[in-house]
């Protein structure tokens, strides 16, 4: 396994990659938003004989409350790679991104539904449960609402 920032090569395997994961997205904005992550240097690969997912996340470096924080704002594993530690080691690389560059704070969300396993993965990592939103706009991508955590980090 082996983690790094994605190349511009990366992105036809990031949209098979997403739409596996999240098939509601529209194609055609997950490719402007792979084009908008590698231009912000936020995004990062793991590779295992090839692309096996990525994370992407949003820098707040300046804007209170969020200050000298980052967002997850998606994380995809291929299925034949999931459960073997991928999405794990893909947060533990940002958290040493993090720690480089005094980021103090990582906040992620998930779905708000029953046994979202997410959950549980992200509460291994140290996250906690700080909020939840229930009602999401209707012209949303998301079908369920969201369930936000956060993890300090010591910097």
């Amino acid at each position: 396994m082996k983690v790094q920032p994605a190349k511009n090569q990366d992105k036809k395997e990031f949209l098979i990659t997403q739409k596996e994961a999240f098939p509601n997205l529209n194609s055609k904005k997950q490719a402007i938003y792979f084009d908008n992550k590698i231009k912000n240097k936020e995004i990062f690969v793991v590779y295992e004989e090839g692309y096996a997912g990525h994370l992407c996340f949003g820098k707040h470096l300046l804007s209170p409350p969020f200050a000298k924080s980052v967002f997850v704002e998606e994380m995809a594993i291929k299925k034949k790679y999931q459960g073997k530690g991928f999405g794990s080691l893909l947060m533990k690389f940002l958290f040493s991104y993090c720690k480089k560059n005094k980021i103090g704070m990582v906040y992620v969300s998930t779905a708000d539904y029953g046994d979202n396993k997410t959950i549980k993965f992200y509460e291994k990592l140290g996250f906690n449960i700080i909020g939840s939103l229930k009602d999401i706009d209707p012209n949303s991508e998301y079908e369920h609402g969201q369930i936000f955590l956060g993890k300090i980090l010591e910097i």
